[in-house]
């Protein structure tokens, strides 16, 4: 039993690296586009906008939901496959977050749905945020819809993936049938 623990806790440790380097390569993408991560940078940028809060003005802002999702929709029709980049892109990016989160914290609190959902649209507001702040990119209400849609679809893929082990190895199905059989034994 305490092997069993052991080996459960190094794999937890070893998920917490992984999701690490997960947010590290997502905050790479989103506010630093790729390019290489540079906190000095946002703390630069961020401490300009507190001493300049009229900043906020010159930034580009899209509150308006399905704007550029339509656009974007609109444009992969007339053939221009990089639209598709940001559109997929961004449901993409978030669907190993809907993975992590039940992964990592189990069913404590909120079921894990609802944690999905609410960690995936406040990290996706953190980014739009920052990026609003700091002008390292564009607030995007759409990007908070596909960032938070993405997250859930990990969260479904996640529970599928569950799901078919279940069916696969046995899982509950057949731990309950050992209980009910051991049960009537002892009847």
């Amino acid at each position: 039993m305490k092997h069993n623990n052991q080996k459960k806790s190094k794999h937890y440790i070893l998920w917490i690296a992984v999701f690490i380097i997960y947010l590290y390569l997502l905050t790479k993408l989103i506010l630093f586009k790729g390019s290489p991560v540079d906190f000095g940078i946002v703390k630069v940028r961020l401490m300009a906008f507190l001493q300049q809060p009229d900043l906020i003005h010159t930034r580009t802002v899209n509150l308006i939901p399905f704007q550029e999702i339509s656009r974007d929709w609109n444009s992969l029709s007339l053939h221009r496959p990089g639209t598709a980049i940001h559109l997929v892109g961004n449901i993409l990016a978030f669907i190993p977050l809907g993975i992590f989160i039940p992964l990592l914290t189990g069913n404590k609190l909120f079921s894990p749905g609802v944690k999905v959902f609410l960690l995936a649209l406040l990290l996706s507001l953190g980014y739009e945020v920052t990026q609003l702040l700091t002008g390292m990119g564009i607030f995007d209400v759409d990007d908070l819809m596909l960032n938070t849609l993405g997250g859930f679809i990990g969260y479904i893929v996640f529970t599928m993936a569950l799901g078919l082990k279940k069916v696969l190895v046995g899982g509950e199905s057949r731990m309950t049938t050992k209980k009910l059989n051991s049960k009537e034994s002892h009847v």
